[in-house]
């Protein structure tokens, strides 16, 4: 079933949540993404969500920042300017109605509002506007970590590329591909090593270096025409 949020997809940045124990979308046993959960990525970690039919969910995680955003909103919705107690505060903003059902703890707050606000709500959770377009599953969505080969190495690397790959870049993706291959083993097969690369947060040449396997990753692209 399409996901309530992807008439957004163009106007908002759409991410979605990732399996911490592989650093990959969840999938089922045949590798297929299982799920549509996914929420608008806004500024300072908040976040908007579907809670059901119209209904979406504000994402604060950050409580004294949640704190300035709803006395932010109860300012203009109510023109409340005073430091009234917070508990006073939320039931003035539920009362009006365009936020509702406020929830805290220690660490954050949540609220729920309907989907015909997600203007309102817009203004002050600001969500990303860079990368609307990129779907809520590609690849570019995937955690990465940062990586530096060393600059010995990486000049080694770059020599080969000028003299054989300048003009190439196709032959080198392919290159690249097929010394993946040549990694992979009965005990480690093609698709553990892809497993591996995701949950380092790793692509090509930084996971290579990162598994030991630069010197024999040069030699081969070397060795390729």
């Amino acid at each position: 079933m399409a996901n309530y949020l992807m008439k957004y997809k163009g106007k908002y940045r759409l991410m979605a949540n990732i399996d911490k124990t592989t650093n990959d979308f969840p999938r089922d046993e045949y590798g297929n993404i299982e799920t549509d959960d996914i929420y608008i990525k806004c500024a300072h970690g908040n976040q908007i969500y579907h809670y059901g039919h119209s209904t979406l969910i504000g994402y604060i995680p950050s409580l004294g920042r949640g704190h300035n955003v709803l006395r932010a909103m109860a300012e203009e919705l109510l023109n409340i300017t005073d430091k009234i107690p917070y508990d006073v505060l939320y039931q003035a903003l539920e009362k009006e109605g365009t936020i509702q059902n406020i929830r805290e703890n220690d660490t954050e707050i949540e609220f729920s509002f309907k989907n015909n606000d997600i203007e309102f709500v817009a203004k002050f959770l600001k969500p990303c506007i860079s990368g609307a377009n990129i779907s809520p599953f590609s690849v570019r969505n995937l955690p990465k970590t940062k990586y530096t080969i060393p600059d010995e190495d990486l000049a080694a690397y770059k020599k080969i590329v000028a003299e054989k790959y300048s003009e190439q870049i196709l032959a080198l993706k392919h290159m690249t591909e097929m010394f993946f291959k040549s990694l992979a083993s009965k005990n480690n097969p093609l698709d553990k090593i892809k497993a591996d690369m995701k949950l380092k947060g790793l692509k090509g040449k930084e996971y290579i270096h990162r598994i030991g396997e630069f010197d024999e990753y040069l030699s081969y692209l070397r060795g390729g025409s």
